[in-house]
């Protein structure tokens, strides 16, 4: 049976296709989709309406000659009218071909942005299929939630074994692991996976073997560009590539790189039985070391799947019975669902958050209604000048729909102008709005048909609101009215609307300068708050080779040499973004009923100095105790008091296994949308397994710092030959943490200044409307003796109410948005009137400066010409 092209298109096509043309180009598009249909029957489809669209040009649209606003020598007319009009109008046509170009420019960029966020993890073959496991363990509350991305090793294959709705379920982990060839040495990201992976993942092999190698655990698939990077022009198949110095493994694949849209990034493929804990992990149901990921069924619900997880409890109560929170309780989250909702913790990678696309996407709505706001009064104020031509037509026979086809037919033009020119525009100004956000965004109008359409369609609804108001109003006038001179009445009559539109330009505006403000002053307060710790001069350089970690003393010792090295200090956590949490049951009087969760660190005894960490009681860790190092712990304030003690009288009890010898003050380890947590610290030592991995911090001179820098890495290297070295300054990493919000500030004031420069052209627009219905008053008032300041004060002062009733009503709005937004954060500014009254000053101070300027020139002008108009 051969397959049916899109019945849609095809109807279409028959539609507006000339009768002797329409039997030859469905016939060949027929038989073009069904040599597409057999490789790619979704392109095929696509394909095909793109074929119809582009035949939809007038060498093939039939005559409708029964439909008088579609007579094509008519058409003609409105075109020749509509440019003869844009080119005559010189100002107007530029101010609105402006507005409205840069109104949709800034639409298309934001348009790009959305797609591009909403579009991650789409690239799968079973998307929509796909769903990460979560579990909540109740109680145990980390960074603000109890739920969490990991999972146990054994939950896949039971999920295979016991519900039939699943298709497949993989069992992953993410790594980064010494790899190298040669002398090419690096640590890139690996995936570590069973064979499943490539049942639920869509992994474009592009040689070699895929599902088949994750069997092997000698084996390794590398992505293509780091293929390239380790062996150049050599073919890579069968090399061998050394495994965290110690395990040869064989390449026998080459993939696609991973796509910037993708959660899950990666540059290499090892089996999942190669990662550092599986062996000891299998069968056990409370250890949480990876993601589970699995394929329901075609037309199943997970929310239904979701309700059965509990049939797991038989196994995960049993091994979470000596914990000190509940059983892990399961849930199903969309893999698409992951960029933009997920809050959940340990989440591989950085997500994003749908709140900035709602953001962006309302800016991109309020640009584009205040650009065709502005073709609204534009094209109003203009009416009396066009009023005897519309009165002349109805006199000759035309008929209202003709009129407002005409109409609609110039604002259509106008807006096609604004579309291309936006297009081209938006080109060009994509690699800086990249770069700004960071983001590998294209603008691929061939591949990507669709957003074009859409904006397409954008762009005609943007056309019909502009135009169907004035459209509309000048086909309505009466010729002897018209004739007559009466046609000041109608306009008197529509000033209630044109003073909404002003008052809703600006109230928009308002809110999106307080906003600005707001958004850049909780990005000063987040970079700029006293953390409770030093990060100024702070040089880190992180680890997490045994070379290394196993002689810290030795590079210490060497550091200290330098003469631009003045502290050193080894330590597990940076005390920045620490994720190192645990529950804590034993201390000084409990007895085994309560429980704490807290923030742990391994420090050494330079930590405090290094970091000028104050002491609020007791003393830190001393060469002079030689039980500082395996029986002692330094507490913060927020943890001593969640256990019910003061500073000083926690000094000399019994916790955990050791006692308190002091309390630090508190001071910030985590990003500013989270609280001070309970936190200890605890001597880095070998016995409590804290060496694995750690950062090497200094605090270094800013003379000679290059030489220096050089000089640290040297010294690092020098007991780690070939291993990758690298250093980093604290203070640039505690901006990294911001940096998303600072980006996405920037952008927000972008997009802000460019709404007021469209809100200005508004009121231009209203203004010189103003002007033209108030000529013949200004050339009296100036034949009367009228003095231009009088004038200007005259024709600006109604304009400036409405302003101050903007702000009046964008003051509660911003404030209420504002409040909701800083709500996220832990530690945020207050909200001040003068943020308010600052904007509300800025919006004014807009609106007199382009009054000024129509009123001015209005003024000016000499009153026998004022007199002379109609």
């Amino acid at each position: 049976m051969l397959p049916k092209p899109p019945k849609h298109a095809l109807r279409f096509l028959r539609w507006f296709c000339r009768e002797d043309f329409v039997e030859e180009i469905e016939g060949d598009l027929i038989e073009l989709f069904e040599q597409q249909f057999e490789a790619a029957p979704r392109r095929a489809k696509r394909s095909f309406w793109w074929q119809v669209i582009r035949h939809f040009r007038p060498d093939f649209i039939k005559s409708f000659q029964r439909d008088p606003l579609i007579n094509l020598a008519m058409f003609q007319n409105y075109l020749k009218v509509a440019w003869r009009n844009l080119v005559k109008q010189k100002l107007y046509s530029t101010i609105n071909i402006s507005g409205l170009t840069i109104a949709m420019t800034c639409f298309i960029l934001i348009a790009l942005y959305v797609q591009y966020e909403l579009s991650y993890d789409t690239q799968h073959e079973k998307a929509d299929q796909i769903y990460r496991v979560v579990q909540q363990q109740e109680g145990n509350i980390f960074r603000g939630t109890d739920f969490f991305a990991v999972s146990s090793e054994p939950l896949a294959p039971a999920l295979v074994e016991t519900f039939p709705e699943v298709e497949a379920a993989a069992t992953i982990g993410l790594e980064n692991n010494l790899l190298s060839y040669k002398d090419v040495v690096d640590s890139p990201g690996s995936l570590f996976a069973d064979e499943r992976a490539f049942d639920v993942f869509s992994i474009k092999m592009l040689r070699g073997e895929g599902k088949e190698v994750l069997e092997d655990p000698t084996a390794i698939l590398l992505s293509e560009s780091i293929a390239e990077r380790y062996f150049g022009v050599e073919d890579p198949m069968g090399k061998q590539v050394l495994y965290r110095n110690e395990q040869s493994l064989t390449v026998r694949g080459i993939f696609k790189d991973i796509p910037g849209n993708q959660h899950l990034t990666y540059d290499c493929i090892l089996p999942l039985k190669t990662a550092n804990e599986y062996e000891p992990s299998v069968g056990r149901w409370d250890w949480n070391n990876y993601w589970t990921y699995m394929v329901l069924a075609e037309g199943q619900n997970y929310k239904a799947l979701e309700q059965k997880l509990d049939i797991f409890d038989q196994y995960v109560v049993p091994a979470y019975e000596n914990f000190p929170f509940g059983a892990s309780k399961f849930f199903l989250q969309p893999v698409q669902d992951i960029h933009l909702h997920s809050k959940v913790n340990l989440d591989p990678g950085v997500n994003g958050d749908i709140r900035y696309v709602y953001l962006f996407l309302s800016i991109a709505f309020i640009i584009l209604l205040l650009a065709a706001i502005n073709y609204t009064n534009l094209a109003t104020a203009r009416s009396i000048s066009r009023s005897k031509e519309v009165s002349m037509r109805k006199v000759l026979g035309a008929q209202r729909k003709q009129l407002i086809a005409q109409f609609m037919g110039e604002s259509f033009l106008l807006t096609l102008i604004s579309f291309v020119l936006a297009i081209v525009l938006a080109y060009y100004l994509l690699p800086q709005f990249n770069k700004l956000l960071v983001q590998p965004i294209e603008l691929d109008l061939i591949q990507n048909y669709w957003l074009l359409s859409g904006l397409f369609v954008c762009a005609i609804a943007i056309g019909i609101l502009s135009g169907f108001y004035p459209a509309v109003f000048l086909s309505s006038l009466l010729p002897i009215k018209v004739f007559r001179g009466e046609l000041f009445s109608r306009f008197k009559r529509g000033n209630l609307l044109r003073n909404l539109l002003v008052v809703g330009q600006f109230t928009a505006a308002v809110v999106l300068i307080s906003s600005s403000i707001v958004v850049y002053q909780q990005v000063q307060y987040v970079q700029n708050k006293k953390l409770g710790f030093n990060e100024d001069q702070i040089v880190y350089v992180p680890f997490f080779f045994p070379e290394i970690s196993e002689n810290t003393d030795l590079i210490r010792e060497e550091l200290l040499r330098h003469p631009q090295v003045e502290k050193v200090s080894v330590i597990k956590n940076l005390p920045i973004n620490s994720g190192d949490q645990g529950v804590v049951e034993e201390w000084e009087g409990n007895t085994g009923e309560k429980s704490i969760n807290i923030y742990r660190n391994y420090v050494d005894y330079h930590f405090l100095d290094l970091f000028e960490i104050d002491m609020a009681a007791g003393r830190n860790f001393s060469l002079g105790h030689s039980t500082d190092s395996t029986q002692s712990y330094l507490l913060n304030e927020k943890a001593v008091a969640k256990l019910g003690w003061t500073a000083e009288s926690a000094i000399g009890k019994t916790f955990r296994k050791g006692r308190i010898i002091g309390v630090v003050k508190d001071f910030h380890f985590q990003p500013m949308d989270l609280s001070i947590e309970p936190q200890y610290m605890m001597f880095r030592d070998d016995r409590n397994n804290s060496v694995n991995f750690g950062n090497i911090t200094l605090k270094v001179k800013t003379e000679n710092l290059d030489e220096t820098l050089s000089f640290v890495l040297e010294t690092v290297k020098s007991v780690a030959p070939g291993l990758p070295v690298s250093y980093r300054f604290l203070d640039e990493s505690l901006n990294q943490l911001y940096e998303s919000e600072v980006r996405l500030g920037q952008a927000f004031n972008i997009f802000t200044v460019l709404a007021l420069l469209i809100a200005g052209i508004g009121l231009f627009g209203l203004i010189s409307h103003s002007v033209v219905q108030r000529t013949k008053e200004i050339g009296v008032r100036k034949v009367l003796g009228a003095s231009s300041a009088s004038i200007v004060q005259l024709l600006s002062k109604d304009f400036l109410r409405l302003v101050v009733t903007s702000i009046v009503i964008a003051t509660p709005v911003a404030w209420y948005l504002m409040q909701n937004w800083l709500a996220g954060f832990a530690y945020h500014i207050g909200l001040h009137w003068w943020v308010f009254l600052l904007a509300g000053v800025m919006a004014v101070a807009i609106a007199v400066l382009t009054v000024s300027i129509q009123s001015l020139k209005a003024a000016w002008m000499n009153p026998i010409e004022s007199l002379r108009q109609e």
